[in-house]
């Protein structure tokens, strides 16, 4: 799965986005590299501080990509997607990519608590 996902998801992805429209797809260019270097500005001793909310005996981890992902959901249930320019509908899409694409974590969303 590790080599397919290397080369079929971003592949996927940018062929997608340029058919949907070049500045959705320039929108998802800049949302993955301000990401990318936006990350190593903010961590601390090489790492991240990740948000977690607390229920009981679980936490919640809430990863940057579902942070984008669930704004992005959120601007088309209420119907404002639409009205969005397509660059930020795209780097928002970038920010989704970027943690998708680069970590393995990415699906331990609900987890114990140790």
């Amino acid at each position: 799965m590790g080599k397919f996902k290397k080369i079929v998801f971003p592949g996927a992805t940018l062929l997608f986005s340029f058919w949907f429209s070049a500045v959705f797809a320039l929108g998802i260019i800049i949302g993955y590299i301000t990401t990318h270097f936006g990350h190593k500005k903010i961590t601390k001793d090489g790492k991240f501080n990740s948000v977690f909310i607390n229920f009981g005996k679980w936490k919640f981890h809430f990863h940057h990509w579902l942070m984008a992902a669930l704004a992005i959901t959120s601007c088309w249930a209420t119907g404002v997607l639409e009205t969005l320019p397509k660059i930020i509908v795209g780097i928002a899409g970038g920010m989704v990519f970027h943690g998708l694409y680069l970590y393995d974590n990415w699906h331990k969303i609900i987890m114990k608590k140790e």
